[in-house]
């Protein structure tokens, strides 16, 4: 959990099939994107200072929707265009070329052509 967020601990989590990947957000709102296979931690951002209580995934995108104690409706989605680029030049992600790839030829996303001609 973050630093400044001692006692924080997940309350949702939602799963991604299209893109093999976790949705999970905290008690302090915080947003975790976890990799569905290996548990790496791909993205972390606080979304909102509210508890988040209720979420849903989207079938549309296949992402999630939450809603927090203010009314406050959060859709969280994949840019499913931009995901195998942010994670083959993520440092803080163990394995990330490795992981890119895989993630990539397995649930066909694009991203990782420069990955495939080596």
């Amino acid at each position: 959990m973050a630093a400044d967020a001692q006692g924080d601990f997940p309350v949702l989590m939602q799963a991604s099939p299209k893109y093999g990947v976790i949705f999970l957000m905290t008690k302090f709102g915080y947003f975790f994107m976890f990799e569905a296979s290996t548990g790496a931690l791909i993205y972390r951002q606080r979304i909102t200072d509210q508890m988040p209580f209720v979420s849903v995934r989207n079938p549309s995108t296949d992402g999630m929707i939450s809603i927090n104690r203010a009314g406050q409706v959060h859709s969280i989605n994949v840019d499913a265009e931009n995901l195998i680029k942010y994670i083959a030049a993520a440092q803080h992600i163990p394995n990330n070329g490795k992981l890119s790839f895989t993630m990539a030829s397995r649930f066909g996303l694009s991203g990782a052509d420069d990955i495939f001609k080596s």
